[in-house]
């Protein structure tokens, strides 16, 4: 069997390197709705202050609060870069030997660092009062599993109350947009070309009908598949 070359080796370590890069976006990816859950029940200092104040542990280190804003952002890449600059564990992606200055052969590594989330998992977790093992199987779970969503809104319903709709960043701004003529299943639904339509995200519906996580949950799952138009009336056959 053909040996991998030196070049090959450093692929396949990049490559595995970018697979843990990718796991880790994934686990952050979920904590950003967790910091964005929070955000939609508001507070009366600037979250970002409080977060940044607030280690995992007693007097232990704890993360600036830029990340709390990354995740308030949905910025995934800006939250890994900040972890791996402060993160400690090391990916070795290769080794060389080199001749040094006094003629003696030395090994000399390629590292590259590795996000710290667990980290950031710890810090979130004690910021918004839910236990760390619960933060860290909801994160495993993954943004798109359709239990992560509900349940990180029932965990911040118990512990800061409903989400209120000023509070919530939207995902993107309500907006009038012209009326078309719809043509269902039962037969033609026309409307009045002059009267506009309002446009919303499923979240932004969720926090004005106050709906539950396991509502939420099926309404966000109903937007993914389909647009949805609610009428004034059913429409005729």
């Amino acid at each position: 069997m053909r040996q991998a070359t030196k070049d090959e080796q450093v692929r396949e370590r990049l490559r595995e390197y970018e697979a843990h890069l990718g796991a880790a976006g994934e686990s952050v990816a979920v904590l950003a709705r967790f910091a964005q859950a929070r955000e939609a029940r508001g507070g009366d200092v600037a979250l970002e202050m409080q977060f940044a104040a607030t280690p995992a542990e007693p007097d232990g280190p704890v993360l600036p609060a830029a990340l709390w804003v990354a995740l308030r952002q949905d910025d995934i890449d800006a939250v890994i870069d900040a972890l791996v600059q402060h993160g400690t564990e090391q990916f070795l992606v290769a080794e060389h030997e080199q001749l040094g200055s006094d003629y003696r052969l030395t090994t000399v590594a390629e590292r590259r660092g590795l996000p710290d989330v667990d980290m950031l998992i710890g810090q979130l977790a004690a910021f918004v009062g839910v236990p760390r093992d619960v933060v860290t199987m909801v994160s495993k779970w993954g943004r798109n599993d359709p239990r992560t969503l509900a349940e990180i809104e029932r965990l911040m319903d118990q512990r800061h109350g409903q989400r209120s709709v000023s509070a919530k960043p939207p995902s993107g701004p309500a907006r009038a947009v012209p009326a078309e003529p719809r043509r269902s299943s039962r037969g033609a639904l026309s409307t009045d070309a002059n009267r506009p339509s309002l446009a919303m995200s499923s979240g932004e519906l969720t926090a004005l009908l106050s709906l539950t996580p396991d509502q939420q949950a099926v309404l966000t799952t109903l937007v993914r598949q389909a647009d949805i138009v609610v009428a004034e009336r059913a429409p005729t056959t």
